[in-house]
């Protein structure tokens, strides 16, 4: 009969993505002590605080002796929050990475390859796509990311329709010294407001294209103007809005233009090939007459 506990500790490491040295590390004793633990052995009573410390869990939960009232959701909640805040988003990765495999019938956790988590010349990827949706993630430290996406019932572009104020975005970016604009402005620490002079100054670029750039953006809604009185004149002044969901549009235009090719998981069984159903983009005869009008 296994050794429940041996088979707990190891189970448990490897899920967390410890290897026995770290373990053993974090606990004060030889890996060859941690390797006999979970093969058949037992730790010293007073080692198992800092075991189950050093794995996030409970000592009880070593023993299998869990509540099965205490439902997975509260468990992950639970979980994160005995992290110490600041690798709370690491332990997040993990678990986006856990979600592939069970998709496709993994048994056993497996952490990311470190060489590709720090790959930095080319992208691996893991993706799941079927008829209830997809899911989307790239392994790569320098850019992941994770996109979790069922179908809605009346399709994707029930929401995502065409829309004529994506062609206005796309216009506005097409703009030149528009996109370099926004970069600025996403990169400026400090720069809570900021004048037209100062698209001229930093980017080295006329008024009138600064003009050009900030009606753009003002029609966009990515800032919003006011007025500085010092008393004696007055000058237009900006603000910068957008914050981190510029850096998500990028990345998702970066995908598009750097489409995935390795996969370290893969499944596409989607028996509808159409993404989108709503054929939004077809011009009704309403607006066609409003048009010669």
């Amino acid at each position: 009969m296994e050794n429940t506990f041996a088979a707990n500790l190891r189970r448990i490491r490897k899920e967390r993505g410890i290897t026995q040295e770290q373990l053993a590390e974090a606990v004060g004793v030889s890996a060859q002590a941690v390797s006999k633990w979970e093969i058949s052995g037992y730790p010293d009573a007073q080692l198992l605080p800092s075991i189950a410390d050093a794995l996030g869990i409970t000592i009880d939960e070593l023993y299998g002796r869990t509540r099965e009232d205490k439902s997975i959701y509260l468990r992950m909640i639970e979980h994160i929050q005995s992290i110490p805040y600041d690798e709370r988003l690491v332990e997040m990765i993990k678990m986006c990475y856990a979600m592939p495999q069970s998709m496709l019938g993994v048994h056993d956790y497996t952490p990311i390859d470190p060489h590709i988590y720090a790959a930095e010349g080319w992208s691996n990827y893991s993706q799941y796509i079927n008829t209830s949706g997809m899911m989307q993630m790239r392994n790569n430290a320098n850019l992941f990311f994770f996109l979790l996406m069922p179908e809605p019932e009346k399709g994707y572009d029930d929401v995502l329709r065409y829309d004529e104020n994506m062609v206005k975005l796309f216009r506005f970016l097409a703009v030149p010294n528009a996109l370099r604009a926004v970069y600025m402005l996403m990169g400026s620490e400090d720069m809570t407001f900021f004048r037209s002079d100062t698209l001229t100054e930093i980017l080295g670029i006329s008024k009138k294209n600064a003009q050009e750039i900030l009606d753009g953006m003002r029609e966009m809604g990515f800032i919003f103007e006011t007025v500085l009185n010092d008393g004696k004149s007055e000058e237009k002044i900006y603000y910068f809005k957008v914050g981190n969901l510029f850096v998500e549009f990028l990345t998702f235009t970066w995908l598009l233009l750097h489409q995935p090719e390795n996969f370290n998981y893969q499944w596409d069984n989607r028996e509808r090939k159409r993404f989108f159903r709503n054929d939004t983009y077809k011009v009704k005869k309403d607006d066609e007459k409003a048009k010669k009008d």
